[in-house]
């Protein structure tokens, strides 16, 4: 009964920085633009080049693409989008390293 107490305790205390760290975590991955926001157009622009929010090879990022404008926050704005914004961290079949 008293090992259950100490657990209990020990657990609310660390439960308000696990909560602050993930605070801090949504605060850093916060979007650069809300999908519905997006005109047809650029939905559909995005579709056609396989555009994805999260790239799935790291050396494949936005960020490291010569089209990509950086902004602030991990942000920025892609040429072949048409000037739309994205994350560093987005990619899409259009990436062209930078030289």
């Amino acid at each position: 009964m008293e090992s259950d107490r100490r657990r209990f305790l020990a657990f609310a205390g660390l439960s308000p920085l696990v909560l602050l760290g993930a605070g801090n975590a949504l605060a850093q991955s916060a979007p650069c633009y809300s999908p519905e926001a997006l005109t047809f157009s650029q939905k559909s622009r995005r579709r056609s080049l396989g555009f994805m929010d999260v790239a799935v090879d790291p050396k494949r990022r936005c960020g490291g693409c010569n089209f990509f404008t950086a902004g602030e926050g991990g942000c920025g704005n892609c040429q072949m989008l048409g000037g739309a914004p994205v994350t560093a961290n987005s990619s899409c079949s259009s990436f062209a390293p930078r030289s």
